[in-house]
C-alpha cells in the first residue's frame, strides 16, 4: 500500500497537467476570437502551458527514480521559465504601447498598457528569486 500512494499522487498529477494543457488551450482558442485581448493573455497562456507540462513531466521524472538535485533545477527552471513569460508580455505591452503612440495618447491613459509592463516586472523579479 506505501508503494501505491507515490504512484496514485504522480497519476494524479499527471492527469491535472492535462486538464491543464486542455484547459490553456481552449483559453487560447476563445482569446483570439475577441477582438480586444486582455493585457495578461500571453502571460496566461504561457504559464498555462507551464504548470501544465511541469505536472506531466515532473511525477514521471520522480516515478522513474527522480534527480538528486531537482529542487535546485526545478527552481533554475522556473525562474528562466518566467523569464520568457516576461518577454512574451513585453512583446504584448509594445503592441499596445505602439498602438498608444499612434493614436498620440500617454502610456499612462491605458490601464491595460501599464498593468502589462507590471506583469513583466513581477515576472522578472519572480525569475530572480526562484534563481536564487
Amino acid at each position: 500500500m506505501e508503494k501505491r500512494v507515490p504512484a496514485i499522487i504522480g497519476i494524479v498529477l499527471i492527469l491535472c497537467g492535462v486538464l491543464e494543457l486542455y484547459m490553456t488551450y481552449r483559453y487560447s482558442q476563445n482569446i483570439k476570437k475577441l477582438k480586444n485581448q486582455p493585457p495578461t493573455a500571453p502571460f496566461a497562456i504561457w504559464s498555462g502551458l507551464i504548470f501544465g507540462l511541469f505536472f506531466i513531466v515532473g511525477p514521471i521524472i520522480t516515478m522513474a527514480g527522480g534527480l538528486k538535485n531537482m529542487s535546485q533545477m526545478t527552481s533554475i527552471i522556473g525562474g528562466i521559465l518566467f523569464w520568457i513569460a516576461a518577454i512574451f508580455s513585453l512583446a504584448r505591452s509594445e503592441q499596445i504601447r505602439k498602438k498608444l503612440k499612434a493614436e498620440n495618447k500617454p502610456l499612462s491613459s491605458s490601464p491595460q498598457a501599464v498593468a502589462t509592463y507590471v506583469i513583466v516586472i513581477a515576472a522578472v523579479i519572480s525569475g530572480l528569486i526562484a534563481i536564487f
